[in-house]
């Protein structure tokens, strides 16, 4: 290729270095037509600010000390400290700090300024000599500018099976462009499966093949914990190279709390597959491959034992069936790469990334987000921040949404306005943010809170309106991926500011926000009840819950998007007329629930908040909704939910209870529902460490030799017990009393009765 060409990348990952005497830093992309692309930058020097009266002495290993047109935002003027290389710079920091000095931006990566001060997120621009060597593109200093590209990645799944005393790799399954089997063995090599005389050669035909399919993405389950330490940790016995990356430099460390691994692998992004599926929010009772693809995929692993019986089943096959144990392998990373497909991970991730400026792997990290799309623009403005550990933590607790007292009862048509987006729209609509907090400015712009902001300078209005603006797009176009990612991406703008772990953490403004919020969510129900026929009968911080009452169910959504559409018409005006501000607020018709359900607290007379359950029609068929109650609590049996769901719809439907409830109670007297009387409850910490108050599940996985994550016990006459070690009988007054009673009387104390009324005399059926 030519000089001065631009290439359009995507961004995957990166190292840097100090290498004679200068910084250098590297970055791995792939261009639009999938070529791997690597970019040497070694003109770039670590860099942050000081106070100007701070002292030269103090400062004499950086190589320049600049002064900019900079200053804090408390009003302190600034110098720029630049320096050859990070070594430099972290020994000047900790001077500096030693004696007292405040320091500004010295907490932030180099890489990550680089990268933020050029505005990439995700895709760039780089143009400049290009060369191309072993099938990658290569480009040294060239000029770099983020731009917007869709990248096309391609993905490899693995796994591995050990022997789990020696730790010998049995074998490595891939599944990408092409499958892939490498075990040990002596036999003759068949379609995807090759024998490989030792665990040496398995190990490097594996880093072979990730060469010549060369994927950007690998993916796997448990894969940095276990199968690419456990790879890892081979490596350095056999004395093999590790080497699964695009370029050297391949390692894993831990985190700096010392709690998890990180990988580095340069080129290749490493995503685990639970991880990613937490970060997107798909919730399963527990994150086994087995389990998660039976959930989602209706598939299950060709091994469904677990334990010993596993590890056995593994050991018996490698030693007498390896095409079978190398089918198994490869069947795991099948799945594993079909769930990564259906649950939509890359695309989340790609458009995450793009909006936020994080690499494709990074989960969280909305503290780094917020830098990255603040900074630039707060520099440009001529300000610079503080350092995130030198601001000061809350004197109090913040103040949360405001949250309705809900009113107990069982009620016909209730209607669910929501406020889109409603932090982010308070934001907009009083510029509340921190660069306008502390700038002086003749004009401002006060809040239901008091607080008051520039009309004229800020940052992080200006930001979400882009969002908004982007996110109406996806919906119009039907990009879900992108809406989703932006809607996260906003809403987490409200929790950075209130997050003690951001150089931008205000109380005043988190406060704001929220009292804000609760002061347009009153206001609006006054409003409600004093111009319509309606009442609220609930709610909670961005959500209203309002009562249409019988015979309004033909009529009940036309009622639902004219309230909203004149709610939202009438808060502008009033928002207008009594702050001076536009309104970017909007009151979104949500849900027409045909029966709703607020029952009480457990014992009390009050509303329970965020507990309710409301039915719905989809497909001409009742469904029904629950918000925090049992039937979505994975604390509770899958009797209690069955009860619970069946109770209810007879109490929605009018048919009645009093046969049902006593036909349960007494099935479950005769061991018939002894399968939904399992309680499943995951092991937080180790079982040493559960020292007081010891919890059910924790006692039974004390009966079991090596219990598993997730344990699965019956509360039996003579306490918890694991199903793999029962000894002793049900407890099923346990379950009656502590499962059923519960939940029917939370839904029977509206229809006149309650569960002991309706059992009375039931266990004289059953002797004493």
């Amino acid at each position: 290729m030519s000089d001065s060409e631009s290439l359009r990348c995507f961004l995957l990952n990166y190292t840097s270095r100090d290498i004679a005497n200068h910084f250098e830093i590297s970055l791995y992309a792939v261009a639009e037509n999938q070529t791997p692309v690597k970019i040497l930058i070694d003109n770039f020097r670590p860099m942050f600010f000081v106070p100007r009266t701070t002292v030269p002495n103090l400062t004499i290993k950086a190589t320049e000390r600049k002064v900019l047109p900079l200053k804090a935002m408390d009003g302190t003027e600034v110098d720029c400290l630049y320096f050859s290389t990070y070594s430099d710079f972290l020994q000047t920091k900790d001077l500096l700090q030693k004696n007292g000095i405040i320091l500004y931006e010295s907490d932030i990566n180099p890489v990550e300024r680089f990268l933020m001060e050029r505005f990439v997120a995700g895709g760039f621009e780089a143009s400049g000599t290009i060369s191309s060597h072993n099938g990658t593109f290569f480009l040294h200093n060239p000029h770099i500018r983020g731009t917007d590209v869709n990248p096309s990645l391609q993905v490899l799944s693995f796994d591995i099976e050990t022997n789990t005393e020696t730790g010998q790799i049995y074998s490595i399954a891939c599944c990408g462009k092409d499958e892939a089997v490498f075990i040990i063995g002596n036999e003759e090599s068949t379609g995807p499966v090759t024998f490989c005389s030792n665990e040496k050669e398995l190990i490097q035909r594996f880093f072979q093949h990730l060469n010549d399919q060369n994927p950007d993405i690998l993916i796997g389950w448990n894969v940095i914990n276990f199968d690419l330490q456990k790879i890892f940790q081979r490596c350095t016995l056999l004395n093999i190279p590790f080497n699964p990356g695009k370029d050297f430099g391949s390692r894993i460390i831990q985190n700096r709390t010392g709690t998890d691994l990180l990988v580095r692998i340069p080129g290749r992004i490493v995503m685990d597959v639970p991880t990613m599926l937490r970060a997107n929010y798909f919730t399963f009772e527990e994150y086994s491959l087995n389990f998660v693809a039976s959930a989602m995929l209706n598939k299950t692993k060709l091994i469904e034992k677990s334990g010993e019986e596993k590890i056995a089943e593994i050991n018996r096959l490698f030693k007498e069936d390896k095409l079978a144990l190398a089918q198994y392998n490869l069947e795991d990373a099948r799945l594993t790469l079909e769930v990564f497909n259906k649950a939509g991970i890359l695309p989340n991730a790609v458009e995450r990334s793009k909006r936020s400026g994080l690499l494709l792997d990074r989960t969280g990290g909305s503290v780094a987000a917020f830098d990255h799309l603040y900074l630039p623009r707060l520099h440009r403005l001529g300000f610079v921040a503080a350092n995130a550990a030198d601001i000061p933590a809350p004197t109090s607790p913040l103040p949360g949404g405001y949250v309705l007292e809900p009113v107990p009862g069982i009620y016909d048509n209730v209607l669910v306005l929501d406020f889109r987006s409603l932090y982010p729209s308070i934001i907009l609509t009083f510029k509340i943010d921190p660069l306008g907090f502390h700038v002086s400015s003749k004009n401002r712009i006060k809040t239901p809170a008091g607080t008051t902001f520039s009309s004229e300078t800020s940052i992080l209005p200006g930001i979400i309106e882009q969002l908004l603006q982007a996110r109406a797009k996806a919906k119009k176009d039907k990009n879900h991926y992108l809406s989703q990612a932006i809607k996260i991406l906003m809403n987490s703008f409200y929790g950075v500011l209130g997050a003690q772990g951001c150089r931008f953490f205000s109380s005043e403004l988190a406060t704001t926000i929220t009292r804000t919020g609760q002061y347009i969510l009153k206001e609006t129900i006054k409003h409600i009840h004093s111009t319509t026929p309606y009442r609220v009968i609930y709610g909670d911080t961005d959500s209203l819950f309002i009562l249409l009452g019988p015979g309004k169910e033909n009529e009940a959504n036309d009622i639902g998007k004219t309230l909203s559409e004149q709610i939202t018409t009438w808060l502008a005006r009033y928002l207008e007329d009594t702050f001076g501000v536009t309104s970017a607020l909007n009151l979104e018709f949500e849900t027409h629930f045909h029966h709703f359900l607020m029952p009480s607290v457990r014992g009390g007379t009050y509303g329970s908040k965020k507990h309710y359950c409301g039915s719905i029609l989809e497909n001409g068929e009742m469904k029904l909704v629950f918000k925090g109650m049992e039937s979505v609590r994975s604390d509770w049996t899958d009797l209690a939910k069955d009860f619970q769901n069946e109770l209810i719809r007879r109490v929605f439907c009018g048919l009645p209870v009093h046969d049902y409830v006593n036909d349960t109670v007494n099935k479950v007297k005769k061991g018939i529902f002894d399968n939904q009387l399992i309680y499943k409850k995951r092991l937080r910490k180790n079982l040493n460490d559960y020292t007081v108050n010891v919890p059910p599940h924790a006692q039974a996985a004390r009966l079991l030799k090596t219990p598993a994550h997730i344990i699965r016990y019956y509360i039996t006459t003579s306490g918890p017990q694991p199903l793999e070690n029962l000894s002793s009988p049900i407890d099923y007054d346990h379950y009656i009393d502590c499962q059923l009673k519960p939940v029917a009387d939370s839904i029977l104390e509206f229809v006149g009765t309650s569960f002991d009324n309706i059992i009375s005399g039931q266990q004289d059926l059953f002797g004493p």
